[in-house]
Parts: C-alpha cells; structure tokens; sequence
C-alpha cells in the first residue's frame, strides 16, 4: 500500500514537473495561433457623392491604396471552446487614397456669373487617421485564423480639385466593418469603409464652408501580414 502511494506521488510528482515544463512552449503556440501585430495592404475601390444645393451627383474612383496597422488585443487568455477569442483592434495608422477622373455635372464660376459642366474633373481624395473596435478570431484548425472586426475611425480627410487648383480639409468620422482569412501570418480580407466628410466650398465664393457634403464609401480588398 505504501509503495502504491509512493509510486502514485512519484507520477503526479512528473507529470507535475512536465506539465511546468511545457506550459510556456504551449502558450507560445497558442500566441502563434493568435498573432496580434497586422499590417494591410489594400487595393481601394472608392466612390464620392457630392451632396449640396448646387450638386448632386457620384463618382467613382479609378484606382485608390490604403496601408493599415496596429495590433490586437486579446481580453482573455485562454480560447473559448478552444478556439475563439474576443479582442480589441487598435490600428495606430489609417493612409488612404483614392484618384477620381470623371465626366461629371459639377458647376464652375465663370465671369459672366454663369455655371457650366466641367467634362473631365480630377479629384485626389486622401485620408489619415485611426481606428479602434471589437474583433472575434476564430482557429478552428492549425495555423488558420478566421477574423471579423468593426471600428470607428477619426480621420483628416483631404480632397484636391485640380480644375480649382484648390485643395481642402476637414476632419471626419468614419467607419470600416470586414474581415479576414489567414493561414500563420499571410491572409486575405475584405472591409467596408464610409464616412461623409463637409470640405465647403470647391473654389466658389458663393459658397459657404461645411455646406457640401462628400460622402465616402469604398470597398478595400486587402493582404494581410501578421506578426
């Protein structure tokens, strides 16, 4: 009986030792399964709508980029069900742009106190800023990683008019829902991003500031690297 039990304490007495042994080599994984830092590069598909009593009218970009990054926060260690953990995105760089070259009905002043339709209008629209939101990621096997995440994002928002040679600014709040697939740390994702900055005039005297309104909505396809 005495030996039973001082067999039985040397076992628990190993699995003890083995169990403090790989604890951090088990966590270090699981932190690999869950990466935190990300870097996204994206391709921005982005359309303007002018909103104001002189104009109303919508124009989508012919090309736009965007890089974001910043880094996850876990708010609890251990995954539930094993495999999924809530966290907080905190993205400490947002930089957008989009270029637009476009038939359109916007208005210019001329001396003879008249407006006329501009053929070809160039917009360069750019935006820096923040981002902050809940996120869920899901692994449910080996290094794959299945994230959606919502966030607001403060933002200075420019736009250049390259017929007024005039470029404007103004601050905006705006917002990005998506999500992402990765395997270790490479993946793709999809976001959506709307905001309505107020820039006021185009170069019109006439014009009062925060009269007019650029709504933003754009769809960014994106590779995601994580750290």
């Amino acid at each position: 009986m005495v030996e039973i039990f001082i067999v039985s304490y040397e076992v628990f007495l190993l699995l003890a030792a083995i169990a403090v042994l790989t604890a951090p080599r088990l966590y270090a994984q699981e932190e690999r399964m869950f990466r935190q830092k990300f870097t996204n590069l994206s391709f921005t598909a982005q359309k303007l709508d002018l909103e104001s009593s002189y104009v109303n009218d919508k124009i989508n970009s012919k090309y736009g980029a965007a890089i974001t990054t910043g880094r996850t926060y876990y708010v609890h260690k251990a995954p539930l069900l094993g495999m999924v953990r809530f966290a907080i995105d905190a993205a400490f760089l947002d930089l957008n742009y989009a270029h637009y070259s476009a038939e359109t009905s916007v208005p210019h002043y001329y001396d003879s106190y008249e407006y006329g339709t501009v053929e070809d209008v160039k917009f360069h629209q750019a935006e820096i800023g923040v981002q902050v939101g809940p996120s869920v990621t899901v692994n449910p096997i080996s290094k794959l990683n299945v994230q959606a995440y919502f966030r607001f994002s403060p933002t200075y928002a420019a736009l250049y008019d390259d017929f007024a040679g005039e470029i404007y600014g103004t601050y905006a709040s705006f917002f990005v829902c998506g999500g992402a697939v990765s395997f270790g740390g490479i993946g793709l994702g999809v976001e959506s991003r709307w905001g309505t900055p107020k820039y006021g005039a185009l170069g019109f005297d006439d014009f009062k500031a925060g009269d007019d309104k650029f709504k933003t909505t754009a769809t960014r396809v994106f590779l995601t690297l994580r750290f």
